[in-house]
């Protein structure tokens, strides 16, 4: 458009339509400026990645593998830590939903975030000082009965509120389940020892030998303590109700790793061991049984194969690389022997209902096999220990009662982990009860300061199509893989079986994360723009801005953002700033309100030819 040859007053001097004010023309920027066209705006907006929503504590999994990319090691390692009191844990042992929700497993593999969780943990270990500090005192006293996951959680995040917190755990060391459920050659001792030293440097107080109900008494938790969570666990196996099961040589799981975990065992396991389950714990149990010196180690298992067994896959794999033996659609319906096992009937067995939940039927009209054993291993899962607890707040699930904040009834005592959550369809995961821990912590505290208290909400926004991220930026690259002793020497050992990333393969393995759905600064927007109206004082997540003023929503910006973050909103969405115009010299208020006052009053303005 060209004004060559118009004469245009003095007082109209302003850019036409579609002409880009000079930078001198401050009036005429403000009076046209060159967005007013637009139909679509670009728009900044951060969606929840799946692997941040799949985790039980809502570890913020794509902000610390963000930093690790960028060797911000520190960084992401006090990131970690706002959510997760023990990452060299959980790095471990974690089952890690995470990874199951990763979109790159749509793509090549899924992340290794435990293998990246666990490189955070133990540098944070190898710190002289820990990172977080407890909060200023207000004041409260807490108790947390039990040590294990979710106990430690909320200890964790009460001892930053500003609390006094007391744990109170009845076995002769703390650590719970993370102790006395998982072998040390997954989670060694001392790794454990470690994290719980860092919480008792915010000033936690762990009292050992101390069983609520036998020498702490409710009377007593609730006179001595503003408040209290109750994180007690399942700790009770679960029987099979065999005929013969209390013959010598039978052994249950969780007693069975607890023993080994607290260095009290004195099993000697036989030749020939037999482990009944085929969960988590009973691909433990089976595992341990050879490093505890067993020959022949077979798993029995209602299943009627792999493919329906709740363990996780990959531990799985590595227990059949170890040599175990499987038997599948089978239950045990009597152990033999002269007092002693020498051998289990087996019936062939099925369950009526959902996988991995009774009923079991038993088909006793077959004849039943018979197994040469010398010990055997009921791995079925556990129940809770709460004679002490009263009557009111016990659920018919045997376990506590409680309502959407885990509180029980209108009492100061709060309860999480598996306690509450067992026979809720919730996975029985560690992650899961530090998830249940940190968010009694808080809802523990709000209603100290009689404040509303917080209920868990599901994510707005998860991002899981591919096709809501731009993949032309994204090559294949193969998930690296963490390192492991070779069957034939783990099995015999009590050394740690998966070994750790080095730096230069947690940056790597980090740097295949796509960002879902979430800014990570690649600059594209910034680069791409052709204006440009991108602005950033510097390079970070989240910290560019778009002048709307300037911005003709052509969507280049949107069609190349990798992750997803910025999208096109139709530009009458908008009730303040630069909204969308009929035509360039609109003058009907509301349209464009700056530009609409002035001209609005050109007609009545005195003419100077």
């Amino acid at each position: 458009m060209s004004t060559k040859g118009t004469h245009i007053p003095d007082w109209l001097q302003v850019p036409f339509a579609g002409i880009t004010p000079a930078p001198s023309q401050t009036k005429g920027q403000d009076l046209f400026p060159t967005g007013n066209w637009r139909a679509i705006r670009p728009v900044y907006r951060d969606k929840m990645p799946p692997c941040n929503n799949a985790c039980g504590t809502n570890e913020k999994i794509q902000g610390y593998l963000d930093l690790v990319k960028r060797g911000k090691y520190l960084d992401a390692y006090a990131l970690i830590k706002e959510d997760m009191p023990f990452p060299s844990v959980t790095g471990r042992v974690c089952y890690h939903p995470c990874e199951q929700a990763c979109n790159r497993g749509q793509y090549d593999e899924a992340i290794s975030i435990r293998a990246v969780e666990r490189f955070l943990g133990d540098l944070g270990q190898a710190l002289p000082k820990d990172v977080v500090s407890p909060g200023p005192p207000n004041g409260k006293k807490v108790a947390v009965v039990g040590s294990g996951p979710a106990g430690h959680s909320a200890a964790y995040q009460l001892a930053r509120l500003g609390y006094e917190v007391t744990v109170l755990e009845k076995s002769a060391k703390a650590g719970g389940l993370n102790r006395g459920g998982i072998p040390d050659w997954v989670l060694p001792k001392d790794v454990l020892d470690r994290e719980i030293e860092r919480l008792q440097e915010l000033g936690v107080t762990i009292r050992t030998n101390t069983e609520v109900g036998k020498d702490v008494t409710w009377d007593d938790l609730k006179t001595q303590y503003d408040a209290c969570v109750l994180a007690v666990g399942l700790t009770e196996p679960n029987s099979v109700r065999a005929e013969g099961e209390d013959k010598e040589g039978v052994l249950y799981g969780l007693p069975f790793l607890r023993d080994i975990g607290m260095g009290a065992s004195t099993v000697k396991l036989g030749p020939r061991v037999a482990v009944i389950g085929g969960g988590n714990t009973a691909i433990d149990c089976a595992r341990e049984a050879l490093r505890q010196g067993a020959e022949e180690v077979t798993m029995i298992t209602i299943e009627n194969g792999t493919h329906e067994m709740p363990a996780v896959p990959e531990d799985l794999h590595d227990m059949l690389e170890e040599g175990v033996d499987l038997m599948h659609g089978l239950a045990m319906t009597a152990v033999l022997g002269n007092g002693k096992v020498d051998a289990l009937q087996l019936h062939p067995a099925r369950f009526t209902g959902a996988i991995n939940a009774s009923p079991i039927a038993v088909d006793r009209d077959t004849p039943p096999a018979k197994l040469p054993v010398d010990n055997v291993v009921i791995a079925v899962g556990q129940h809770a220990a709460i004679a002490w607890l009263p009557d009111e707040f016990k659920n018919e699930r045997g376990t506590i009662k409680i309502d959407r904040f885990g509180r029980l009834g209108d009492t100061m005592f709060f309860a999480a982990g598996d306690i509450v959550q067992a026979g809720t369809g919730r996975p029985l995961m560690v992650v899961n009860a530090v998830g249940d821990g940190k968010r009694v912590a808080f809802n523990l505290d709000k209603a100290v300061r009689d404040e509303p208290q917080y209920e868990r909400m599901a994510a707005g926004d998860v991002i899981t199509d591919l096709n809501r991220m731009n993949m032309t930026y994204f090559p294949h690259f193969p998930r690296v893989r963490q390192e492991m002793l070779e069957p034939s020497t783990r099995k015999r050992t009590q050394d740690e079986v998966i070994l750790a990333f080095s730096e230069e393969q947690a940056q790597e393995e980090a740097n295949r994360c796509f960002s879902c759905g979430t800014c990570n600064a690649c600059d594209n927007c910034y680069l791409v723009c052709p204006e440009p109206c991108i602005v950033r004082l510097d390079r970070s997540n989240g910290l560019y801005k778009i002048l709307v003023d300037y911005c003709k929503g052509c969507r280049v910006c949107i069609e190349e953002c990798p992750t997803g973050c910025l999208e096109g909103v139709p530009e009458l969405d908008f009730d303040t700033g630069v909204v969308r115009m009929d035509t360039a010299f609109a003058i009907t208020q509301g349209l464009h309100g700056r530009q609409a006052a002035e001209l609005k009053a050109v007609p009545d303005r005195t003419k100077e030819i």
